[in-house]
């Protein structure tokens, strides 16, 4: 604490300029635009810097290397999981699938699931629970909706329901991947549930 001459006491004076938080929010927003349009290998900290219209000295006092950077913007994104269970079994797994296909189509955490399938297969250091924080919500979800039907006795006990949620998401993931701008449609959902469903229901 400091004194004045009048022995009242202050404060101790801060040493350099506050963080702010705008220019947090600027540069992560920034990083994750950028890695969705270059990936990671191409994404500078210069680039973020422009983008996010700040100095490159602003960033580099926040962050010592890229890979910190990234890694920091990712953790500032969560995926808000809103799909309500209705109790209706086929009704609930189409308007899941529907959102995880809606979310990797428009979501930053979606568009950038590729650069971070990518990041991983290359870099055996990647922390992969970037990609698992997104769609656990989603696998959670599902299985906890097939596992209900089998509790009602929709669904036969012997049913993988991991492999269920696995074939749901995967179609989803892989028409995204490679269907060349073509995402499902949601009739093309409606069938597929309804092909997965006509061989895990139990026989009445």
């Amino acid at each position: 604490m400091r004194e004045t001459r009048e022995g009242h006491q202050l404060a101790p004076r801060t040493i350099g300029r506050p963080r702010s938080r705008n220019a947090d929010t600027a540069i992560l927003k920034a990083t994750v635009s950028l890695l969705g349009e270059s990936g990671f290998q191409g994404l500078t900290m210069e680039q973020v810097a422009r983008r996010a219209g700040v100095g490159r000295a602003t960033v580099y006092r926040r962050w010592k290397t890229k890979e910190e950077m990234i890694i920091n913007a990712l953790d500032s994104l969560m995926a808000d999981f809103d799909v309500p269970e209705t109790g209706d079994l086929h009704g609930d797994l189409f308007a899941m699938t529907c959102w995880l296909r809606d979310g990797l189509l428009n979501a930053p955490e979606g568009r950038l699931l590729p650069h971070l399938a990518a990041q991983a297969v290359s870099d055996p250091n990647f922390p992969t629970s970037h990609m698992e924080t997104w769609v656990c919500p989603w696998r959670d979800a599902v299985e906890r909706v097939l596992v209900g039907g089998q509790d009602m006795g929709l669904v036969r006990k012997d049913v993988n329901v991991t492999g269920i949620v696995d074939m749901l998401g995967g179609v989803v993931i892989l028409r995204l991947f490679l269907g060349h701008g073509r995402p499902l449609s949601e009739d093309q959902i409606k069938d597929m549930v309804d092909a997965v469903l006509h061989g895990a229901l139990a026989k009445g």
